[in-house]
């Protein structure tokens, strides 16, 4: 059943808000940050009255950015102190980031576990201490099975804590293996905690990139991922829900930077699409200043075979069609290419075959294109040298595109610059100049045979 808090929220009295408070208790908060935004100022306000702590920390966190920074503003220190408590810790940290200093004081001075709280926020928001939860499980590996069983029922009651997987630290905490809740069942109570963990465990260091874990975990099939400080010690975990969240920041952030866009990979969208004016003007500006600094290159191209222009005018009009066919499939071999370097498909050593089977199919279809192209020229401008030219020009055209397109994002992921900025404009442009070049080079070569 579809939510609908406006509806809800209409004509109530007090026997109603009861009813109304458990009756959200059966959506999720997912569901009630969608609806949130939609209602008015005074809507708002008769929400927050009706709804628990527990249940507004919940919802608040699926919130936008944009969106918490105004609830903020209608809010409390106090309230955002309860609000915070009730949250899981990786959570409230960052939600608690996006305050302004001086409320961020008052409220760290008076919330629960200010020295967690303090440390999750020191990290960089994009590595794996920035997205980590502190609130994982551990038993020391020198323990009997009896005690590690006991202490993992007392942690279970608190809500802080997620019980996916069991870790096993040395005495300080350094991470040695891990355990599942079966091993652990099963084991006889006597036994070790060491004689039953697996000590291959992958982990992650805080200081690394968050899409290290996001891969490792998409790879492995994990729910969650151990972390650990440059001692080793087992410091926190990312959950398989925090990955969807990394990668739903990065796949944003890719799909800018391929169009030109330099929008950050942790940026609120929506702040970008509906107010941030000045972020959108910076963000869109450079590249489509590039871009109009090389079509000015293809413009003075196009200028240089002005006689060419001026003796056969009707060619220049195959001139978008070129560029346009040209420009797709340079970025369709863009877009393979740098899926392929995300996912590891695309390795160094796979290189030399990827590029011949993409020139070897730009071949096929430049060849399929050059027929139509060429019957369709023929059929309206009786011109048989012009249509051989024009099918000529876009099968080289779409080759020297594809080799354009495969190759910049290799170049750059060798020189660590992100792949995603090879497609788009820096593609496209690169492309037109191509194209142009080889069907004028080509008109002009073979002039006397067309006027």
């Amino acid at each position: 059943m579809a939510l609908d808090l406006k509806n809800l929220l209409q004509d109530l009295d007090e026997a109603r808000i009861l009813e109304l408070r458990n009756k959200l208790d059966d959506f999720y908060p997912q569901d009630i940050a969608e609806e949130y935004p939609k209602l008015d100022e005074k809507e708002k306000e008769i929400l927050l009255e009706i709804l628990s702590d527990e249940q507004i920390s919940k919802f608040i966190v699926e919130l936008t950015e944009s969106e918490i920074k105004q609830f903020f503003e209608k809010v409390s220190d106090d309230e955002i102190t309860r609000f915070s408590n009730a949250m899981q810790l990786d959570d409230a940290a960052d939600i608690l980031a996006l305050l302004d200093d001086k409320r961020m004081v008052n409220i760290m001075s008076n919330i629960q576990k200010p020295v967690v709280l303090k440390e999750l926020m020191s990290f960089d928001p994009n590595t794996c201490g920035g997205i980590m939860t502190p609130g994982f499980i551990s038993v020391r590996a020198d323990l009997k099975i009896s005690a590690a069983l006991r202490y993992v029922r007392l942690k279970a009651k608190e809500t802080d804590y997620e019980i996916i997987y069991v870790y096993v630290t040395k005495k300080f905490g350094e991470l040695v293996g891990v355990i599942s809740l079966r091993q652990l069942f099963l084991a006889n109570d006597d036994d070790l905690v060491s004689d039953h963990l697996t000590q291959d465990v992958i982990s992650v260091n805080v200081d690394e990139d968050q899409e290290v874990a996001s891969d490792l975990i998409s790879k492995y099939r994990f729910l969650a991922i151990p972390v650990t400080n440059p001692n080793q010690q087992l410091v926190g975990i990312i959950t398989i829900d925090d990955v969807v969240d990394v990668i739903e920041e990065e796949a944003t952030a890719d799909i800018y930077q391929s169009s030109g866009i330099n929008v950050e990979a942790d940026a609120d969208s929506s702040d970008y699409l509906l107010n941030n004016y000045l972020g959108a003007y910076k963000a869109r500006t450079p590249w489509l200043i590039i871009t109009l600094i090389g079509q000015c290159f293809a413009s003075v191209l196009i200028a240089k075979f002005d006689v060419t222009i001026a003796a056969i005018p009707i060619a220049i009009s195959f001139m978008p069609l070129l560029s346009g066919l040209s420009g797709n499939i340079g970025n369709q071999s863009t877009t393979i290419i740098v899926r392929g370097l995300y996912t590891g498909e695309v390795a160094k050593e796979k290189n030399m075959k990827i590029l011949f089977h993409e020139i070897l199919t730009s071949l096929f279809i430049g060849i399929t294109c050059a027929l139509i192209t060429g019957l369709l020229s023929f059929y309206f401008y009786n011109n048989l040298t012009l249509s051989v030219l024009i099918g000529i020009s876009l099968i080289l055209s779409m080759m020297l595109a594809v080799i354009l397109g495969t190759l910049t994002p290799i170049f750059f992921n060798k020189f660590n610059l992100d792949p995603a900025t090879a497609s788009g404009p820096l593609i496209t442009t690169g492309i037109d100049m191509i194209s142009f070049f080889v069907y004028l080079t080509l008109i002009t070569k073979f002039i006397n045979q067309l006027v």
